[in-house]
């Protein structure tokens, strides 16, 4: 959708890649999920009601793998479609919790025998309690109103959770896009606060939504890399770490993952064809002739087949600034 596509926009988060090596990743067991409190939040909302997925089924199928894995895992999610806000705040005044509408059939006892009981809700803005309709607030929001206020209030979570994941996203986010993304904004927020953070998204390409199979494998890249001794380093040194997942065939096995940077080509750009009328056609065009992508590059990794990883650091400064 157009809002997926917007995301290749100028930005409000600047985010920046740490160096690590681009080079396959064998599973490092270490780490067990077993009790983290980890808060799932996505930009694509709470609701999963479309036959496609792309309004928070990925959300879902992430909260399963991880709650089998034995988290703890509390849903603190945008009311609505919230794509493309990046690090932007609604401004709203007043805002409101509630359970989406409908819970999947199939993932409604997720998580129930866990501590927090599978807590899950919807944030939208205003005074009202949420109905279909209602304003959603941002990504950004949704976290921000979870460490603070939800979490302490509804679980006693007043130590904070030991994890923020933000998806799994419909669609890609790599390159320049990751700037727009609201995945990787709610991210950005749990880190400025001080909370280890993982976005991750699933699909080689914006349109079509990813698959079931798609999903499920990037839920399971998760849970595999939040096994290794790795993945933490870099999320306790508050480099959130930004997971790709390529679109997967039925039966496949798992995706071989590559550790990479973000790269720094743009393939698309927002155009706007005047209409005549003082209006403007919204719309999207890919860069030509394509772009040429980097060697170790996320995009690169990603329409090679490969899980593209990155850890990416939200600090705005410049790191020669200092010496010039």
């Amino acid at each position: 959708m157009l809002s997926k596509v917007l995301r290749v926009a100028a930005a409000a988060a600047v985010v920046t890649a740490v160096a690590v090596p681009a080079q396959a990743e064998t599973r490092e067991d270490g780490v067990s999920l077993a009790g983290k409190k980890v808060v799932l939040v996505n930009d694509d909302g709470v609701q999963a009601a479309k036959a496609n997925g792309s309004d928070g089924r990925g959300l879902y199928v992430l909260r399963q793998a991880l709650c089998r894995a034995g988290a703890d895992v509390a849903v603190v999610g945008p009311w609505a479609q919230q794509s493309g806000k990046s690090r932007s705040v609604s401004g709203a005044p007043f805002v409101a919790v509630a359970p989406p509408l409908a819970v999947p059939a199939e993932f409604a006892a997720d998580c129930a025998n866990a501590p927090g009981h599978g807590l899950v809700l919807g944030v939208c803005q205003g005074t009202a309690p949420c109905v279909a309709d209602s304003p959603s607030v941002t990504p950004a929001d949704s976290v921000d109103i979870a460490l603070t206020g939800v979490l302490p209030q509804r679980l006693g979570w007043t130590g904070g959770p030991d994890l923020v994941v933000s998806g799994i996203n419909a669609g890609p986010n790599t390159d320049i896009a990751v700037n727009g993304s609201g995945t990787i904004g709610a991210a950005t927020v749990a880190v400025e606060r001080g909370v280890p953070a993982v976005a991750v998204s699933a699909g080689t390409q914006v349109t079509p939504p990813p698959s079931n199979d798609t999903y499920a494998a990037a839920a399971d890249v998760v849970v595999r890399l939040l096994a290794s001794p790795r993945t933490w380093t870099f999320a306790r040194d508050m480099a959130l770490v930004n997971v790709n997942q390529p679109d997967v065939q039925p039966g496949a096995g798992p995706s071989p993952v590559r550790w990479t940077s973000v790269g720094r080509v743009v393939q698309g750009r927002v155009a706007y064809t005047p209409n005549g009328d003082g209006t403007y056609q919204v719309g999207y065009n890919a860069v030509t002739p394509p772009p040429v992508l980097e060697p170790g590059s996320d995009t690169k990794a990603l329409l090679d087949g490969y899980v593209s990883v990155s850890a990416v650091d939200v600090n705005r400064t410049y790191p020669e600034s200092s010496t010039r």
